[in-house]
């Protein structure tokens, strides 16, 4: 909002768009980061960003639904059984012992994911009538308003005692990794496709790898590797020989001329 203001940029507002985007604030940023942070508690950091990866799978099941310029094809279902091949593996043998909380972790990233691919769908229909750095404006300050009551509700007052170094690090996650990355993402979704966008998720697996393994003295197993590399490919799989959809803004009728 700072940043649109500074810039002097032009916010639509209207009711109708305000309660699209309340929606896809709570879809898309409130559910994500709560299955993410509780799902976390039980899992590795590593674990979680390649399970995070399978994003683009729901996206494209999901774009199928409600785009018609992103068709499901032979593809996108062999990739979408590598995936879940992939996902088998990670979890290991406990993958359908629900009372495991490690399980129950899994799950929840896996969850957060869909709702990210449900977010990425339905932010491609918002584009074609709102520019992108308007529409994550409006995303992040509906998820902010709307989390508060949310947050009131579940866990009453909270502590906001915290570190230096860990207020920096909340500063670092809401301007760096929500911020900028939103604005980046929409503009994304707006040139090349809800879809291709969504391959940004090639890079969490790899990043959340290392610094698990660099910053929390994570291990990284063969289970975890294979599992990586399988998702990693199924999801290269539904991309494979796919074009971009084509973003077609509504053009203002030109007045006749006299």
């Amino acid at each position: 909002m700072t940043f649109i203001r500074l810039r002097g940029l032009p916010l639509t507002r209207t009711p109708s768009l305000i309660g699209k985007v309340s929606i896809l604030a709570l879809v898309a940023n409130i559910a994500p980061f709560a299955l993410i942070a509780w799902g976390e508690e039980h899992i590795e950091s590593g674990t979680a960003s390649v399970l995070n990866s399978t994003m683009p799978i729901f996206t494209a099941l999901f774009a199928t639904v409600v785009l018609p310029e992103e068709r499901f094809t032979t593809a996108r279902a062999s990739g979408l059984v590598v995936s879940f091949l992939g996902v088998l593996v990670l979890t290991g043998n406990d993958t359908f012992d629900l009372t495991s909380s490690s399980v129950l972790g899994q799950l929840a990233v896996i969850l957060s994911s869909a709702c990210y691919g449900v977010g990425s769908v339905f932010s491609r229909t918002l584009l074609r009538s709102t520019d992108p750095l308007g529409l994550s404006a409006l995303q992040v300050a509906a998820g902010a308003v709307l989390s508060v009551p949310i947050l009131l509700a579940v866990e009453g007052i909270p502590d906001y005692s915290l570190s230096i170094e860990a207020w920096l690090c909340l500063l670092a996650l809401g301007a760096g990794a929500t911020g900028v990355a939103y604005v980046a993402y929409l503009w994304l979704i707006d040139v090349t496709g809800s879809v291709r966008a969504s391959l940004v998720t090639y890079v969490i697996p790899l990043v959340g790898l290392f610094l698990g393994w660099a910053v929390l003295n994570e291990s990284i197993g063969v289970d975890t590797l294979l599992g990586t590399v399988l998702i990693i490919g199924g999801v290269a799989i539904v991309f494979r020989g796919s074009s971009p959809g084509t973003q077609v803004r509504p053009v203002a009728p030109v007045a006749a001329a006299d």
